[in-house]
């Protein structure tokens, strides 16, 4: 058997400073977090979408429910359940496959596309025309006489 280090067991209603430290930065962690949706908190959700496009509101909704889904995971977490062997696993997969079909639609927007009118302008100056002086020379001269076989 494998020798172990001695967890040094802290006195009774302490806890180790590791422990300390972890559960701060996790408070200060739900804080930040508490800071960033609270502008949705007091509000009507048709109040904050009225000015939105579409997309925006599908990304509002798929971040919305991101958060949500991985407040449940730390919930679990904290509890001790291991979130991986949840439903809340399958959705969070479910809602990372929308927010990959919500960028690519986004990136469908923005695509380059084709401007037929500019398209044609550019073909048509780039193409060689003969100028004046030259057409008129080609009319005067004899048109090319066939080699006999």
């Amino acid at each position: 058997m494998a020798a172990s280090t001695p967890v040094a067991i802290a006195p009774r209603g302490e806890f180790p400073t590791e422990v300390k430290e972890q559960a701060k930065a996790f408070h200060s962690a739900l804080l930040n977090v508490k800071e960033a949706l609270s502008p949705l908190f007091g509000k009507n959700q048709q109040d904050v979408t009225e000015a939105l496009s579409p997309l925006d509101k599908a990304r509002l909704d798929l971040t919305l429910l991101y958060s949500l889904n991985s407040l449940f995971w730390m919930y679990l977490c904290t509890v001790g359940e291991d979130p991986k062997q949840h439903a809340v696993r399958r959705e969070l997969e479910r809602v990372k496959e929308y927010m990959v079909r919500a960028k690519q639609i986004a990136d469908k927007a923005k695509a380059p596309k084709l401007d037929a009118g500019a398209a044609q302008r550019f073909i048509r100056s780039s193409l060689w025309t003969p100028s004046d002086d030259s057409a008129s020379q080609k009319s005067t001269q004899e048109p090319p006489r066939k080699r006999r076989r």
